[in-house]
């Protein structure tokens, strides 16, 4: 092995191995869905409330703290009442540092999530009752978002997972049928000869008189070597996969593989190679 093709494999192996493994592909859809269904169910606190289900409270203001994610309003005799981080402008924060100790600030508070919804002086508003909410609940559409994203991708895992093992068996299978229908001394027999169709030419190479293509036609993989198509597989997501052929007693191969490379070799030894982007 080349020192190319060892510094790939080594710097992939894991992912791989992961890619290739159906019970881990599994536990890892499975681990996506429970993060997103946490990451949605803890949003539903957030939803506004109506000004008839707030919590009201009325106090002497002592003290604004505001450090990373937290926002407290302190009173004089001991409460605290929380500010949503995402609900302070700079306008409400300079408002609030500057306030005077003493003000009478009269809160309303969303029972859901025990934080500020408005707070009023005597003669003005400082946080708007819906204004707060709605910016609340924006924010966390985002959060939600990425709830779904996270069970979206969780499904896809678990069907890739599922996807993947059957066509394992199904490609193991046909290997085996290949190789017992094999007749030693003699050339594999062609399955058609190669249609001029519209087609995409994944990888090439010329070995003596043996000119071999592997490419893409609609959703089938072929082998095609001096414009015969000896094998092939079909699907419309690729896994990674071996296309063969013993032709004159030299076995020629071509194929993709799970560093995402096609590839096309000649009695075992590979020689061209292409990352496959697409």
């Amino acid at each position: 092995m080349s020192k190319k093709k060892k510094e790939r494999f080594s710097s992939t192996g894991k992912y791989d191995a992961v890619m290739e493994s159906p019970i881990a592909l599994t536990v890892i859809g499975v681990l996506a869905i429970l993060f997103g269904i946490f990451f949605m169910v803890s949003q539903t606190g957030n939803k506004p409330v109506e000004r008839a289900e707030a919590l009201s409270y009325s106090g002497e203001f002592e003290e604004y703290e505001a450090h990373k994610n937290y926002r407290g309003i302190h009173f004089k005799d001991g409460t605290t009442c929380y500010v949503y981080p995402h609900t302070e402008s700079q306008d409400f924060y300079d408002t609030m540092k500057e306030l005077e100790k003493g003000t009478v600030l009269h809160i309303l508070i969303n029972p859901n999530n025990e934080y500020v919804a408005e707070i009023r002086t005597d003669t003005k508003e400082l946080l708007n009752f819906e204004d707060s909410q709605r910016e609340i609940d924006s924010y966390d559409n985002g959060y939600i978002g990425i709830g779904a994203f996270a069970c979206a991708a969780g499904v896809f895992l678990i069907l890739y997972a599922i996807g993947f093992s059957v066509y394992k068996k199904k490609e193991g299978k046909r290997h085996q049928q290949k190789a017992k229908k094999r007749i030693k001394g003699q050339s594999d027999p062609a399955i058609r000869l190669a249609s001029s169709n519209k087609h995409r030419v994944l990888l090439e190479a010329t070995v003596g008189k043996y000119k071999i293509c592997y490419r893409r036609v609609k959703h089938t993989n072929e082998l095609v070597i001096n414009g015969i198509v000896y094998d092939e597989i079909k699907g419309i997501i690729e896994f990674d996969h071996n296309l063969c052929a013993v032709i004159d007693n030299h076995k020629i191969e071509a194929g993709y593989d799970s560093d995402s490379y096609s590839y096309i070799a000649f009695d075992g030894k590979r020689i061209a190679e292409k990352r496959r982007l697409i």
